[in-house]
């Protein structure tokens, strides 16, 4: 009767600890899948660029700059100013990043795109972009000018340029302005100057009509008062008029303007060296059979020395018919192969630097001077 309550007492315990294996090998299992649904979940998410809406579309961007974009700026063509970055305080596209690029334009309108780097005062500014065969957008970096190169749905790409001032710095925007102010207040001084010539001309030429008038006056007096000498009155009066003529005359002409001889203006700017980092094949991968060795007994023979395992009787008793005085044999360990293990080794890389092009230096066009006044203008 013991035994057979101590064998259910077994039975139970042992059902209990079988159940509770397979519980936690059913939790572990549960805890692996949920594990591996959000690894995916993670590796499917793509970060986006602007607020997804109703009214929205969409379009993949890659940075292929070599460098992170931290300026994203989108707006309808026809619209005047360009939106707040789309990428928030903190936020960049890193190099070989894709994004998810939500925007809205107006009807019938195009779109256009700012796009600034990382550590660069610069931005480009890229006008009329047709998205509506685009497939996806590669943002890449050539000569110092960010390009858009587009792949379009029909497998054709096409490589989009900033517009011509866009990749201007701050700086270089507020020296052209000051320029223009410059300009601007010049070509009113000249007016100015051009008005107060017209008018003293106009003045002296009234006071000069005045004083003719005033001398025509007093020669008919006199013409009244005297009729011995109308001749001469008439011959004075006659002589002054184009006298007065040819001062107002000299008095009006106007100054030659000045015409500026524009000389270009050119600046030295240093480029530097560009390269990259390539993974370089030093050694191959391959496979290495590594012997598997034990210690073997082998029976030596006494008289000859030859290897005589499995054959010792036979190869003592020869030498017993032949005559050979001595007999018998020894017993010798030796290290012996008795098969292979494969082992693989990887291949070996080492990371090297490529000079793509090497540093030098170009001629920049800043702007014009004029050789003649000093007066500058932008390019």
């Amino acid at each position: 009767m013991k035994t057979k309550q101590i064998l259910m007492a077994g039975a139970l315990a042992l059902s209990m600890v079988l159940s509770g294996g397979m519980l936690t090998g059913c939790s572990n299992s549960s805890n692996t899948k949920d594990t591996k649904t959000s690894e995916v979940t993670k590796k499917k998410e793509v970060k986006s660029i602007g607020q997804k809406t109703k009214d929205s579309k969409s379009l993949k961007i890659t940075n292929s700059t070599g460098k992170k974009i931290t300026v994203f700026e989108t707006k309808s063509s026809t619209e005047e100013s360009f939106s707040d970055n789309l990428l928030e305080d903190g936020d960049a596209v890193k190099n070989k990043e894709e994004r998810t690029l939500y925007y809205t334009v107006k009807e019938n309108d195009k779109l256009d795109v700012k796009v600034g780097l990382q550590d660069q005062d610069k931005s480009f500014v890229f006008k009329d972009v047709d998205t509506t065969d685009v497939k996806k957008v590669d943002i890449s970096l050539k000569d110092d000018k960010v390009s858009l190169d587009v792949t379009k749905k029909d497998g054709s790409t096409a490589t989009l340029t900033p517009s011509e001032d866009s990749a201007k710095t701050e700086e270089e925007k507020k020296d052209e302005q000051e320029v223009k102010q410059e300009e601007k207040k010049e070509e009113k001084k000249e007016e100015t100057a051009k008005a107060d010539s017209s008018n003293k001309s106009n003045t002296s030429e009234s006071k000069k009509n005045n004083t003719a008038s005033t001398t025509n006056t007093s020669s008919n007096k006199n013409n009244t008062s005297s009729s011995s000498k109308p001749n001469n009155s008439s011959n004075n009066s006659g002589t002054s008029k184009p006298s007065n003529n040819s001062s107002s005359n000299s008095n009006s002409s106007k100054p030659a303007e000045h015409t500026h001889n524009w000389v270009a203006q050119y600046k030295t700017v240093n480029v530097p060296e560009k390269g990259h980092n390539e993974q370089v094949l030093v050694q191959a991968a391959y496979d290495e059979q590594v012997p598997i060795t034990e210690m073997k007994a082998y029976s030596i023979c006494s008289t000859c020395g030859a290897d005589i395992t499995g054959n010792t009787s036979a190869h003592v008793k020869n030498h017993v018919m032949i005559g050979d005085d001595k007999g018998g044999y020894y017993t010798e360990w030796r290290e012996t192969v008795v098969g292979y293990n494969t082992v693989h080794h990887d291949a070996v890389y080492e990371t090297r630097y490529v000079v793509d092009s090497p540093a030098t230096t170009k001629q920049e066009l800043t702007g014009y001077k004029c050789s003649s006044c000093g007066k500058t203008k932008a390019n």
